[in-house]
C-alpha cells in the first residue's frame, strides 16, 4: 500500500508529542510520502485530509485516557474521505539510574480509534511511546541528559511503527490490549479528570515575583488559555480553556510560573472544615467534599490572582510550593517557536 499523503495531527504542551509527530513525519518523507505536521489549534482537516492518505492523531496522555481537545478534535473531524489513520499517544515513562520504566496510557489510543472508526476511518494501529513525564505541577522534570537517553529509546520504536503502516500492516499489540483493560479499570479516575479536575488544576497556577509580564506564556499558550491582566505590571491569568499542557511552566524564560500548592492545601482545609459542619452525617462523602473544594477554587481564583500580586504574599506562597525547587522540563531539542 503506498500512500501519497500523510498527515499528522498532534496536541503537546512541552514538546514531547510534537517530538514524536517529527520522527515519524521524517521517516514518512523518507519513503516517497508528502508529510504536514500540525497543531490541531491550526488544523483545518476539511482541506488538509487527502482521499486515500492517511491522518495520525498523536497525543500526550492526561489522566489515563487522552486529552479533552483531541477527543473533540477527533469528533469534529470530517467523515474518512477512505482514508486511513493511526492514533499515538505520549505515556510518562521515567528512569531511577540504568532503570527505566514504561508510562501507563489507559483508554487513551483505544478512546481516539473509537472515534476514528465511527468516523468512517480504517485504523491501522495504536502505539504508546515513553517520554519523559511531564506534569510539572506535581513532580520535578527530567534534565536533558535523561530526557534524551528515554527519547533515544522511543524514536525507533516510533520510526519502525510508522514504516509499518505505511507498508500496509496494522500494529496494536498485546500490551496495547493489556492497557485498555487496565485502563478501563482506572475510568472512573479519568472521567473524574475529564469532568471536573481539569477545570480546576489551573486554578492552582500563579506567577511568582520574577514575571516581568513579558507575556510568553499567553502568546504560546496553545488553547488561549492565558491572558495577561494588571495595568502597567500585567500578570498572567489561567481560564478555563486551560488544559494543564505544562507548555507556560516549561517555557517560562524567568521560571516564574509556580503551582500553588499551599493554596491548594488550605482550601482543603476550609472546604472540609466546612463540609464537616454542615454535612456531619456525610462526613465520609468524598465525592461531596471533591465538589465542595473544587467549587471553593472556582470562586477564590480572582482572589488568589489579586492576593499573589501583594509582593509579601506572592513569597509566602512561593516558598511554600513544592515547584520552587522542582527543575523545570521540555523535550530538550524543542523550542517553544518549533510548536
Amino acid at each position: 500500500m503506498s500512500y501519497e499523503k500523510a498527515t499528522l495531527y498532534y496536541v503537546s504542551g512541552t514538546g514531547n508529542t510534537f517530538r514524536a509527530a517529527k520522527w515519524m513525519s521524517a521517516k514518512a518523507a523518507s519513503r516517497g510520502v508528502r508529510t504536514e505536521v500540525i497543531a490541531i489549534e491550526r488544523a483545518r482537516p476539511e482541506s488538509e485530509i487527502a482521499d486515500g492518505g492517511l491522518v495520525g492523531l498523536l497525543m500526550p496522555t492526561h489522566a489515563f485516557t487522552a486529552p479533552w481537545r483531541m477527543i473533540c478534535f477527533a469528533w469534529g473531524l470530517p467523515r474518512g474521505k477512505r482514508a486511513d489513520a493511526f492514533v499515538e499517544t505520549t505515556r510518562g515513562g521515567t528512569k531511577f539510574g540504568p532503570l527505566r520504566l514504561p508510562g501507563f496510557e489507559g483508554t487513551a489510543c483505544y478512546l481516539i480509534a473509537l472515534i476514528l472508526a465511527l468516523k468512517g476511518y480504517r485504523v491501522r494501529g495504536v502505539i504508546a511511546l515513553d517520554m519523559p513525564i511531564n506534569w510539572l505541577q506535581v513532580h520535578p522534570g527530567f534534565s536533558a541528559q535523561t530526557a534524551r537517553d528515554l527519547a533515544s529509546r522511543a524514536k525507533p520504536k516510533a520510526e519502525r511503527f510508522i514504516a509499518r503502516v505505511l507498508a500496509g500492516g496494522t500494529h496494536f499489540g498485546f500490551w496495547g490490549f493489556v492497557s485498555l483493560l487496565l485502563g478501563l479499570l482506572v475510568l472512573p479516575v479519568s472521567a473524574g479528570y475529564l469532568l471536573g479536575a481539569r477545570f480546576f488544576l489551573p486554578k492552582l497556577f500563579f506567577a511568582n515575583n520574577r514575571c516581568d509580564g513579558c507575556g510568553l506564556c499567553a502568546r504560546k499558550c496553545p488553547f488561549r488559555a492565558i491572558r495577561m491582566t494588571g495595568g502597567r505590571k500585567p500578570r498572567p491569568y489561567w481560564t478555563w480553556r486551560c488544559e494543564s499542557c505544562m507548555r507556560c511552566m516549561a517555557y517560562c524564560p524567568a521560571r516564574a510560573i509556580e503551582a500553588g500548592h499551599s493554596w491548594a492545601a488550605l482550601l482543603y482545609c476550609v472546604a472540609y472544615l466546612a463540609f464537616s459542619l454542615t454535612c456531619i452525617g456525610w462526613a465520609g462523602s468524598w465525592l461531596l467534599q471533591f465538589a465542595l473544594f473544587a467549587a471553593l477554587i472556582f470562586a477564590t481564583y480572582p482572589l488568589f490572582f489579586l492576593v499573589t500580586r501583594i509582593p509579601f504574599i506572592n513569597t509566602l506562597f512561593k516558598y511554600t510550593t513544592l515547584t520552587r525547587i522542582y527543575p523545570r522540563y521540555h523535550e530538550p531539542d524543542t523550542k517553544v517557536e518549533d510548536m
